[in-house]
């Protein structure tokens, strides 16, 4: 037998017959998977492995010590100073002190909080005393094993995002030990190393529970944008940026984000090397504007930080955004069941500009000859169209549709508009039967006959955002739409060509609330649909993802 050889067996030996520490551990991907099954493991006994963020998954440990429980788990990142890991759910950290820290201890659907162990992972020869699995508790039951060991297995969550905007990057390692209520270490003989992966086209943070377009929008220099916030515990302004076609996402020019915070209500244009927002809350309503890499001078920068449009007491926040060719700019943003318009030179100061009565849930776009168009809902649930031309007169309301609803749920039934070339705009708007429906204003006159989009019932008022989870979207001649089904929840996709096409499913397995994209060609000449969509985070966080329909390919 080789000295090594020797020197192995000698260091197993004294790590299962230690009499006090840990004599094991193992890391389980399958958060699904029975307490005692011995099933859904990520690595072999004892290996270190690698994590995905906003992923939970469960690391069971096998202790022997003479200390008694209750005990804690403890974690530190790359090599940092160890902290007492606290609960805070995953995808929503639902506590009365509700936060998203880096790393947190999470539910647990597969077993109680408190259930006991069997013994399954057999590296330690003392005698085996049930530990617990542990769900949402920051500590172990009491627990008393001197002279045997225990099995204690933990569900955890590391995440992409956290508050402050703090970024878990892709390479981060992550340990986790045991250790006493009173935040002492369990004697050990070694504890789980975890390296942190970060899946291709993986966002994470919190989606803006918006009616308007906040990306992603590709720049010259191919890089993409997209607006959101770290967590549902932290609302704060981010643009985050992507410069390998959505694999990776990080945050950009975060030492001077907009101070006004909660992306309650965010509309938002990119023109040239600006990306300019109107931005709502219950009783404000700001501008800012944000440089992309295109920019000569101060790219990936802030420009304009929460310059206030207006002071207005909003019954249900809903802002939409024009600029125009000259640079002038035109919001329109509700009051109490009213939407206010606003308007600013290039330079100059906001002023309002109109007021429409009996009105929610504003939708615009620039089309032909600098004319603004304008849709949203009555207060008596129903679809109007009208026009805001270069001269600032505002044309006699165009009836769309009735019956959209009168619930604050029915708010946001009108899509972000859609102009086509020939001075056309495509209004786009839910109903209750679910579906969304589609008229054509060309130059002004009478809209078309009302076209039925969509062959299932489209979602809804999805947590509390009053608005369709759909978006439509410009290519070319045609308009493309991505939507969430009702029943489902999954992403789906259809077009015009020369009428409506048969939905194709895009994205399964999810609990869809969110979608969100643009058309843009890609730098290696594909055509794509880049949409980023909430994969079921219900409101939380975590679980914003990028992905593409492909258009065509050169």
């Amino acid at each position: 037998m080789s000295e090594l050889l020797v020197c192995v067996l000698a260091v197993l030996a004294q790590v299962s017959t230690s009499p006090e520490g840990r004599a094991g551990f193992r890391v389980r991907s399958d958060v699904a998977a029975g307490l005692n099954a011995d099933m859904g493991w990520a690595g072999a006994p004892g290996e270190n492995v690698a994590v995905h963020a906003d992923e939970p998954f469960r690391i069971r440990f096998e202790v022997e010590t003479a200390a008694e429980g209750p005990f804690r788990l403890q974690v530190r990142r790359n090599g940092g100073a160890w902290e007492d890991l606290e609960a805070h759910d995953f995808p929503h950290p639902e506590s009365k002190k509700a936060k998203t820290p880096r790393a947190s201890l999470v539910a647990c659907k597969a077993y109680k909080d408190g259930a006991a162990t069997a013994d399954l992972l057999k590296g330690s020869s003392a005698p085996f005393r049930p530990g617990a699995g542990i769900g949402l508790s920051d500590r172990t039951p009491p627990w008393s094993g001197a002279g045997g060991h225990g099995e204690f297995e933990w569900a955890v969550v590391v995440r992409r995002f956290a508050d402050g905007a703090a970024l878990n990057e892709a390479e981060d390692t992550f340990e986790f030990r045991m250790a006493a209520a009173d935040g002492k270490p369990l004697a050990e003989q070694g504890h789980p190393v975890l390296r942190l992966a970060v899946r291709p086209g993986h966002l994470g943070g919190t989606f803006v529970e918006t009616p308007g377009r906040i990306g992603p929008w590709q720049a010259r220099t191919g890089d993409l944008y997209f607006i959101m916030e770290p967590a549902e515990t932290s609302n704060l302004f981010m643009m985050v940026k992507s410069s390998d076609h959505g694999r990776t996402w990080r945050e950009v020019d975060g030492a001077n984000r907009p101070p006004a915070r909660d992306l309650e209500s965010v509309d938002a244009r990119l023109v040239g090397d600006t990306i300019h927002i109107v931005h709502q809350l219950t009783k404000r309503v700001y501008y800012h504007s944000f440089r992309t890499s295109d920019h000569p001078d101060r790219p990936d920068t802030w420009a304009v930080r929460s310059e206030e449009v207006a002071a207005v007491n909003s019954v249900a926040q809903a802002a939409t955004l024009a600029v125009r060719s000259d640079g002038r700019l035109a919001a329109f943003y509700v009051g109490q069941a009213r939407i206010h318009a606003g308007v600013r030179a290039p330079g100059g100061a906001w002023r309002e500009a109109a007021v429409i009565d009996a009105a929610v849930g504003p939708q615009c776009a620039v089309g032909s000859a600098d004319a603004v168009h304008l849709a949203y809902t009555t207060t008596a649930g129903a679809v109007v169209y009208r026009r805001l031309g270069a001269d600032g007169v505002l044309t006699e309301p165009q009836a769309i549709a009735t019956g959209a609803g009168t619930s604050r749920d029915d708010y946001g039934s009108v899509l972000p508009l859609v102009v086509l070339p020939g001075d056309t705009v495509v209004v786009l708007y839910r109903l209750p039967d679910g579906a969304i429906w589609e008229r054509r204003v060309v130059g002004g006159a009478v809209a078309t006959p009302a076209a039925k989009v969509t062959d299932r019932p489209v979602v809804r008022n999805a947590v509390d955002s009053q608005q369709p989870a759909a978006d439509a979207v410009a290519d070319g001649g045609l308009v493309r739409l991505l939507f969430v089904d009702e029943a489902a929840r999954s992403v789906f996709a259809t077009h015009d060509d020369g009428g409506w096409r048969p939905s194709s499913l895009q994205v399964d397995g999810i609990l869809g609330s969110w979608i969100r994209g643009s058309v843009f060609t890609r730098p290696d000449g594909v055509r794509v649909y880049g949409y980023v969509y909430d994969a079921g985070s219900d409101g939380g966080a975590g679980l914003n993802r990028y992905a593409e329909w492909i258009l065509s390919r050169p």
